[in-house]
């Protein structure tokens, strides 16, 4: 296999010293432990450029002592206080991997029956774990791939934050003016917000006239107007059930939520562009290094002997691209006929051929559009629907 324990002890030369780190915001613990699984010092150091100085001396000086031809580092990868430390010693050119935090947990825990933990028992059985080759393969990212990963983080913050103040605008529009979503099925499209920003209190709304309140919304509007909509909602408001009592505080609330709205669409459309001039398959040697990220991989499911009737889905690589590849092969296997009829054939193949079901059909075109993508992106070509064949008749 690939990625096996052989190949991952290959990468930690014989007779070189093991320091195993467990990061924390302020100080990190240290114990260094030689191939035998000997422990020998143990410090904790700052999390500054000092700190780490003062580490590397440490771990020199145990080095000689011991008779290691090296050191390298063992880091648990609990939380985000790794990176500060995995970056210097990258720059420094000093060998290192990281060790899972749930490996290291059950490693502990299944050492140690009475569940003894503390800072230095994290980073010695994280140096154990590198002993034994269990640790991940995880490369740190540079250049425009650490941009790339910097700028998605910040996309999906911004989506969550736009998601959230979405449902606290429906919540806060269900106690004052209830009638608002049922003639706005959407409250944040471009009229309903124009509404919102200028008030949302129903028995304002019922004390102007139908042409007063279209003229009101359209003076701070800006595109296409709503007029049915906004006729519709002054309708609404004369006999809406809204919550009189704090109605007027609850609606200053509402138009603030919607500035923060707008300022977030912004941001999102401004990373979007970003993310378009980033994308890159370059660090990808073959589409199916691609899948395995996606997690559509299939795998093997075996118990006692009994094999599974369907083959699932690893998902362990990243959730959000399966699921925009998920819900990108949908619709082209519905409307692209290169897919559909590579997809009827997978469902229409003789029992001995192993017929493929529905849901079955979207993994494997799933898997198949990443390696369309992949292709296209690595030859610099755009995807053309191959053209059916037109038979020849003999006059």
């Amino acid at each position: 296999m690939k990625n096996s324990t052989a190949r991952k002890l290959r990468q930690v030369p014989k007779g070189y010293l093991v320091m195993g780190v467990d990061p924390h915001k302020k100080k990190h613990a240290a114990v260094a432990v030689t191939q035998d699984f000997n422990a020998h010092s143990k410090f904790k150091f700052n999390n500054s450029r000092e700190g780490f100085e003062i580490a590397l001396e440490k771990a020199r000086a145990e080095m000689v002592r011991t008779g290691s031809g090296g050191v390298i580092f063992a880091i648990e990868t609990g939380g985000h206080y790794w990176r500060n430390m995995a970056y210097f010693l990258d720059e420094r050119g000093i060998p290192f991997h990281f060790i899972n935090q749930f490996t290291l947990k059950r490693r502990r825990e299944g050492k140690d029956l009475n569940r003894r933990k503390n800072d230095y028992r994290d980073s010695e059985v994280a140096a154990q774990l590198l002993c034994t080759g269990e640790f991940t393969d995880t490369k740190l990212q540079h250049g425009v791939y650490a941009e790339l990963r910097a700028a998605y983080n910040a996309y999906r913050r911004l989506v969550k934050e736009r998601t959230r103040i979405t449902n606290l605008i429906k919540g806060l529009l269900d106690g004052i003016f209830p009638e608002f979503t049922r003639v706005f099925k959407d409250p944040c499209g471009l009229t309903a917000l124009s509404v919102l920003s200028s008030c949302s209190v129903p028995n304002i709304i019922a004390q102007m006239t139908e042409e007063e309140f279209v003229d009101a919304i359209r003076a701070k509007h800006q595109g296409r107007l709503m007029r049915r909509k906004l006729r519709a909602l002054h309708y609404a408001a004369r006999t809406s059930i809204g919550i009189e009592a704090g109605a007027w505080s609850v609606s200053s609330e509402i138009s603030f939520l919607v500035e923060k709205l707008c300022l977030i669409r912004r941001q999102i459309c401004s990373i979007d562009e970003t993310l378009a001039r980033l994308v890159s398959f370059r660090s990808y040697r073959s589409a199916k290094q691609l899948i395995k990220m996606a997690g559509s991989n299939p795998t093997e499911s075996e118990s006692g002997g009994k094999r599974s009737a369907h083959t699932p889905m690893s998902k362990k690589g990243r959730p959000v691209l399966r699921y925009c590849a998920w819900t990108a092969v949908i619709p082209m296997l519905r409307f692209n006929p290169d897919f559909s009829a590579w997809a009827k054939k997978l469902r229409e193949r003789p029992v001995h051929a192993n017929p493929l079901s529905g849901r079955e059909v979207v993994g494997a075109a799933l898997n198949k559009l990443l390696r369309l993508a992949f292709a296209l992106v690595k030859k610099r070509a755009f995807y053309q629907v191959p053209q059916p064949e037109v038979a020849q008749v003999a006059i």
